[in-house]
């Protein structure tokens, strides 16, 4: 009997749920969540432990999150490559795939739920950092140093997340090494589009409105008075700062694009 569309759908999103699942035990399984959630949690507390020891904290709430929240970017970047460095080539090279394949099961679906699976504890991750930073601007500053930029630092790191994430599974989908596609994700976000970025601002003196890292700054551009384009922080001529709707636009674009690329690529993929 042929079955419905409404079946069809409702049985590829319980496949997906499944594939999830499987995933968030894989990762907790191999420790990667727990040393995920204890660098979001760790990571804070340094701005909190040694100040309180040897020095001073910020004037201000938004100096204090500023400062905190420089490095959020570096745990997102981390996150990512954990849990989605391997998730797709990983069945392609340990050739786990002969038996994960032959189901039933779409292998959209599989992909699909291989990036949630990777996309869910990476937003955690972002989301306890977030967390334990609150907790010390009131423990700090009390409850007044909860500001609405703070709200808009972390919704605009989620966004970062997923588009980071798509970056990290597109390597993951069209190379043969899990280590290739891990460092290659790693690398591509802390230095090679940085450098990219940079040398457009600095030495061609262009906007690199498009790259990712680029739109990454307005984790913490919210919490300050942006200088007009062509200043820049320190006055310095070439150096721009991005524009927080098309930043957030360049993102969901990264993030939407690269998505589908990858599970249409990953998709289409054989095992050799």
């Amino acid at each position: 009997m042929m079955k419905t569309v409404k079946e069809d759908i409702k049985e590829d999103l319980k496949n997906t749920c499944l594939t999830v699942s499987f995933e968030l035990k894989k990762h907790f399984r191999m420790k990667r969540m727990i040393i995920s959630f204890g660098l979001a949690i760790g990571l804070p507390l340094i701005f909190y432990i040694v100040p309180r020891i040897w020095a001073s904290f910020p004037d201000t709430a938004e100096g204090f999150a500023t400062l905190n929240l420089s490095f959020v970017n570096l745990l997102i970047i981390i996150s990512g490559s954990l849990f989605a460095g391997d998730a797709v080539v990983g069945e392609f090279e340990e050739k786990t795939g002969l038996l994960l394949f032959s189901t039933p099961q779409r292998h959209s679906t599989i992909f699909i739920g291989k990036y949630i699976g990777a996309l869910l504890p990476t937003l955690a991750v972002v989301s306890i950092y977030y967390l334990t930073t609150s907790l010390e601007i009131v423990g700090i500053y009390g409850t007044g140093g909860l500001s609405i930029e703070l709200f808009q630092s972390f919704i605009i790191s989620l966004v970062y997340t997923t588009s980071a994430v798509s970056l990290i599974f597109f390597f993951s989908s069209i190379l043969k090494r899990k280590i290739t596609s891990t460092l290659l994700g790693f690398f591509s976000l802390i230095m090679i589009l940085p450098i990219i970025e940079s040398v457009l601002q600095f030495l061609v003196e262009v906007e690199p409105w498009y790259i990712l890292t680029y739109s990454a700054g307005l984790i913490t551009d919210v919490f300050v008075s942006v200088p007009p384009i062509g200043g820049g922080p320190g006055g310095q001529v070439g150096q721009f700062s991005p524009d927080f709707y098309m930043g957030l636009t360049i993102m969901v674009l990264h993030t939407l694009v690269l998505f589908f690329l990858s599970v249409f690529i990953a998709n289409r993929r054989r095992m050799e």
